[in-house]
């Protein structure tokens, strides 16, 4: 980051200091002061993408792309397709998404699938759960339906809950009053599993693939 800002514009100073996260920002999801870079200059501008692309190459996270995305110059953009080659999959998704809401080809679909598949609740899953609630293509919701049979045990219990109600078979994303059905997802005998995922493509009305 920058070492010295006394020349620069407070709005500008006001930015670089909020990319300065704490923990507990980091946990609560604050993001950046993106109000500020409605009133930094254009050559601040320029600068901050620099910047910006630097802690993304180093630190991959949503809120350079969300910044980058504010700023939405054709350098900015060209920084968030670059980084599309090397980011994590969490870090894909919003990418993609951030890409799409510029009016930019996006493939926000395969990213959400390479990010059910390869992440953990740690790294990113919870998020590829919100994301695929948002887009639920055919494709995604094909996804959900395999890894509730052939996932790890967070992202079957998570998928068979999303799969349920993307089908219109229960009130919420994670619904509680089927709670005791997306437990039997996560037991240790595999044949409690697959009777658990029959009966979700039963309640679904699609074939079971076992």
């Amino acid at each position: 980051m920058a070492k010295k800002t006394a020349n620069f514009s407070p709005a500008y100073q006001a930015f670089v200091a909020s990319m300065r996260i704490t923990m507990d920002q980091w946990r609560d999801g604050v993001g950046y002061n993106v109000e500020a870079l409605k009133s930094v200059t254009g050559a601040e501008r320029v600068r901050l993408v620099d910047l910006l692309r630097e802690h993304l190459e180093s630190s991959p996270d949503w809120r350079d792309v969300e910044a980058l995305g504010a700023i939405g110059t054709k350098k900015a953009i060209k920084v968030l397709r670059g980084a599309l080659e090397h980011v994590d999959s969490e870090t894909r998704m919003y990418l993609e998404r951030q890409l799409a809401e510029m009016g930019e080809p996006a493939n926000i679909e395969d990213a959400i699938i390479e990010a059910l598949r390869g992440t953990s609740m740690c790294t990113g899953f919870s998020q590829a759960i919100d994301m695929a609630e948002e887009h639920p293509t055919p494709r995604i919701q094909e996804t959900l339906l395999d890894l509730a049979l052939n996932g790890g045990e967070e992202q079957r219990i998570h998928c068979a809950a999303l799969a349920l109600y993307l089908g219109g078979k229960a009130e919420e994303a994670f619904d509680w009053n089927h709670r005791p059905f997306f437990l039997r997802f996560s037991d240790d005998d595999r044949s409690v599993q697959i009777k658990a995922y029959k009966e979700l493509c039963r309640r679904l009305g699609v074939a079971p693939k076992v």
